[in-house]
Parts: C-alpha cells; structure tokens; sequence
C-alpha cells in the first residue's frame, strides 16, 4: 500500500521550480545581451538569434526523447529520481558554461561554441524538467493534493523568475557578472536537488513501460480528454505568447516609455498573479478544473482587446495607468493558467491505464511540450508577420495594436475546445487508478 505524500514532500517538490526558472529567466534576459552588446560583439545578433531558433528546436525534439526514457526507466531508486540527480548537475554546469565563450572578441570559435552549447542547455534543461513534471502525477493521487502541489508549484516557478530579475542585477554590481552567473547556478542546482529527497519509491508505485517512441506517442494522443485539454492549451498559449511579445511594443510605441518599463507591466500581471493563487486553488476544488480554466479564457477574451486601445484610452484614464490596469486585470486569469494545467495533465494521465495498461506520465507531459513550442514558434511567426505587414512605430503603430484582438480570437478558440474537455470521465478514471483505501494515510 503506497503513502499519501505530506505536506513538507509536497514543498520540497515544488521548491525546484524556483531553481530552475530562476536559471532559465537569467537565460532568457542576460544572454543575448552578454553576447550581442557593443559595437564588436561576441556574436552577431543576427546569428545569434539563428542560435537559438536552433536550440529550441533541440528542445522541441528532446520532449518525447527524454519522456520515453523517463517512463521506460527501470532505475532502482525510480523512474524519475536518476534523471533528477543527473540533470540538476549538468543543467547547471552548462548553464554557466553558456557565458564562457573561447574568444574575447567576435569569432568564428564564438558561434561554434555557442551553437554547441545551446544545443546542450536546451536538452539538459529537458532532461531535468520533464521527468520533475511527470513525478508530480505519481507522487500526489487525488484531485485536491494535485491541485496543491500545482499552486505551490507556481508560487515558486514565480519567486525564481523575481528573484532573476531583480536578484541577477543586485549581484552583478555587486559580484560582477560571472559572480552572478556563479552565485544563481550554485542556488539553483540545490534547489533542484530538493526533490531527491522525497522517496519516490514510497509514494509512487509506477512500473516501467515498454512502449516504443512512435507507439507511446500515438497512445497518448489516443486519449481523447488529452486531446481535448492539449488542443485547447495550445491554442490559448499560442494568443498569450502573442501579447508576451507585444509587450515591449507597448511600452515603446503606444506608451512612448522607456523600453525598461516594460518589467512594471510584467510586475503589475505577475504579481496580481500571485495574490490570486489562492482563489485559483479554493475555486478548482469546489466548481472543478474545467469551471475554472473556461472563466480564465472568458476573462482574457474581454481584457486582451483592451491592448488596442493602449496609449488612448477609451476611458479617459491616463494611459500609462490605464496600460497598468490592464495588465494587473490580466493577471487574475493567468493565475489559472499558471496552476491549472499541470494538474490537469496529472489526472489526465490516470486514464492511460485503460489505453496501454501502464503508467507513462512524462509522455504526456513530453507530448505537451513538444506541441506547445511548435505553438509558440507559429505564434512567434504570426505576430512577426503582424508588425512587418501592419506596422510597428508610432507613426504606423496598427500591428501592435492588432495583437491584442488576434490574440483574443486564439484564446477564444481554446475556450470553445475547452468547453468539450471530458471532466467527468477524468475524474472517474483518476478515482478508478487510486480509491480512497489505496492510502496508507500517515
């Protein structure tokens, strides 16, 4: 009879997000700049950004690659934990090999060195993140306990993005800025270690599978509640990714700001956020998941066409602080989609049983992230074409003003999928997998 997870394994679980999204974030902020800036750069922008394009695609591939693996594992200590071990150190330690190019001044060694090395983070960083996602599923069993272990997952994923952003600039004028590389790898990997400490062989009772690449794939996208659920998601990341990078648009060329503002905006939505964790939490155990996804997407509906309007208010307020209100009302609903989808995905994955007779958890959380960065690639795309096509200066401003209502349409769409997502058959599967009396409660 397995344990029920308490409360301090659900922390330390959840604790690694803040690990890895802190190093992620510094990623995503620090290293164009550090490669790029100056009139001799170290890459041109250019290449560097074909680079990265290259290592998301590296990415995008390593998702079903390293599930398979996950789920397949016969690993004495469990089917996740090695990866767990293995990727916190490595991801780390690239992770700071990423800002030690060989040469000082612009070079060929420079774009190979870094091609190389991109390559290698992206793959580490999966490596690492998608069996820590596909142990949540098997170590919480219930509705209530997944919806938990979500909220405290995104109340860290959250603390290591502020931390990046506010932190990285602290210890660069403190430390420099390779103390500071230093400093956040050495936090991070502890923090990513944090979950090793949860037994998993005492909580999860999942044997190995033994499916291949093409037939896992094909299995899971079988189950019709994850179709649904993945179809839906997606076309909701595929709209917000489009108003994530508008953001700097609208500071620059609606608002007429300085580009740095753009981080308030973020701040504004980010911290509205996480003051409605809580709601999000209460109201998905009382109306249930899909009640509270589909109200989440009804809201950004209503608010991201407001993005028009920014820098005239329909209001009469001033612009700035209408562009704050905004985005601080836009936070409500992405509260949800910070919580939800995970544990969404982790009961969904109960009804796997009855398609292959096994558990594979980190298939379907492979499979999702392979279909949501091919979303956010094509979403990329649309808004590129967007601002090329409609314009994107003050002067001719209708493209960045178009991203609030395109994005709208897409959100919608994920709405209306939503709507057919199967909560019920979900529900009885997850009881079905875990009864009540499957516990030993301590």
């Amino acid at each position: 009879m397995i344990k029920q997870l308490p409360v301090h394994g659900k922390l330390l679980y959840a604790a690694s997000s803040a690990g890895w999204a802190m190093l992620d974030r510094i990623v995503i902020t620090w290293l164009m700049f550090y490669y790029t800036e100056g009139e001799n750069p170290l890459v041109l922008p250019a290449i560097f950004g074909s680079i990265l394009v290259f290592g998301r695609v590296v990415d995008a591939i390593a998702d079903p690659l390293v599930a398979l693996w996950s789920d397949n594992s016969s690993s004495r200590l469990g089917r996740r934990k090695p990866f767990l071990m293995v990727g916190a150190l490595l991801y780390a330690a690239v992770f700071v090999a990423l800002f030690y190019p060989p040469a000082a001044e612009h070079s060929t060694a420079n774009v190979i060195y870094l091609l190389v090395m991109a390559g290698a983070y992206f793959f580490m960083f999966t490596v690492y993140v998608c069996p820590y996602l596909a142990l949540m599923p098997e170590l919480a069993r219930t509705a209530h306990d997944r919806v938990d272990m979500a909220t405290y997952r995104a109340v860290f994923s959250l603390l290591g993005v502020a931390a990046a952003l506010v932190g990285s600039g602290l210890l660069i004028g403190s430390m420099g800025f390779r103390g500071m590389i230093w400093t956040t790898a050495i936090i991070g990997m502890l923090l990513m270690y944090l979950p090793v400490l949860v037994k998993e062989r005492e909580y999860a009772d999942a044997q190995p599978a033994t499916l291949g690449l093409v037939d896992a794939v094909l299995t899971t996208l079988k189950n019709r509640a994850f179709r649904f659920y993945l179809a839906g998601n997606a076309a909701f990341w595929f709209g917000f990714n489009i108003i994530t990078l508008g953001l700097p648009f609208y500071v620059t060329v609606l608002l007429g700001r300085p580009e740095e503002d753009t981080a308030i905006l973020f701040a504004a939505a980010f911290g509205v956020a996480f003051l409605a964790f809580p709601l999000v939490n209460i109201l998905a155990k009382k109306i249930g998941h899909k009640a509270v996804m589909i109200i989440s997407m009804a809201l950004f509906v209503l608010i991201l066409p407001q993005f028009y309007f920014l820098g005239r208010s329909p209001l009469g307020l001033d612009p700035v602080i209408h562009a704050y209100l905004v985005m601080a009302l836009a936070g409500i609903p992405l509260s949800s989609l910070f919580v939800l989808p995970d544990a969404i995905v982790s009961s969904i994955t109960d009804l796997e049983a009855g398609l292959s007779g096994q558990r594979r958890e980190a298939m379907y959380f492979g499979t999702q992230g392979l279909v949501l960065k091919i979303m956010m690639g094509l979403s990329t795309f649309v808004t590129g074409l967007m601002l090329q096509f409609f314009g994107r200066t003050a002067v001719e401003p209708l493209g960045v003003q178009l991203t609030g209502p395109v994005a709208a349409l897409f959100v919608l769409i994920g709405g209306i999928i939503f709507w057919f997502y199967p909560e019920r058959e979900v529900r009885e599967g997850e009881q079905a997998a875990f009864p009540p009396d499957a516990f030993n409660v301590r």
